[in-house]
């Protein structure tokens, strides 16, 4: 794939991946800190308990899916045509088994924070339905994002956004490494 498009697209997956890993890293960071949750079964209800810090997970996670209008997108297209281009169609294969996987992955984890119940939520509702019994709703209140750790993480979602949707300004990390492609390429 050694064409300028296949070795831009593989130098702007290095700034890319590297936004969108990190602010998974930090959003799990968060997660640990904040409420004390180490493992995926733990998740469930975060979207109504940490609300920005699960935004931030769900862009990281759909990067690394390769959905638009994140960074992901924009890399794995990119490859795609570098691959197209150097007449090694196999590599489209490639891409599309890493975007299932990374799907396969990362749509349940974001199910459960948005749209399961978390078990103290489960644990409320049952009480608020059984007669005389009062609601115990303490793990579904929203837990206070430290804004300390929040704006990191804000702050690497937004980039991972924005170097997507913004890939064709001067400047930008896309339009970079295809200078350096076009330089290598001579």
């Amino acid at each position: 794939m050694a064409t300028v498009v296949g070795t831009t697209g593989g130098m702007v997956h290095l700034v890319h991946q590297g936004l969108m890993k990190i602010t998974l890293f930090f959003a799990a960071g968060l997660f640990k800190e904040t409420v004390g949750v180490s493992r995926i079964d733990q998740m469930d209800g975060l979207g109504r308990r940490m609300p920005w810090t699960s935004a931030a997970f769900t862009v990281g996670a759909a990067g690394m899916i390769g959905l638009p209008p994140t960074a992901g997108f924009v890399t794995k297209w990119f490859l795609g045509a570098g691959a197209v281009q150097s007449a090694h169609p196999w590599v489209l294969g490639v891409l599309l088994t890493s975007s299932l996987l990374n799907a396969l992955y990362f749509l349940p984890v974001v199910y459960r924070m948005w749209f399961r119940a978390s078990c103290a939520q489960a644990r409320a509702e049952d009480a608020a339905a059984a007669p005389h019994s009062p609601a115990d709703d303490d793990g579904v209140r929203a837990v206070p994002e430290p804004a300390a750790m929040l704006v990191p993480v804000l702050i690497t979602a937004g980039f991972s956004v924005a170097v997507a949707v913004l890939a064709a300004v001067p400047y930008a990390p896309l339009d970079l490494a295809g200078r350096i492609a076009e330089g290598v390429h001579r």
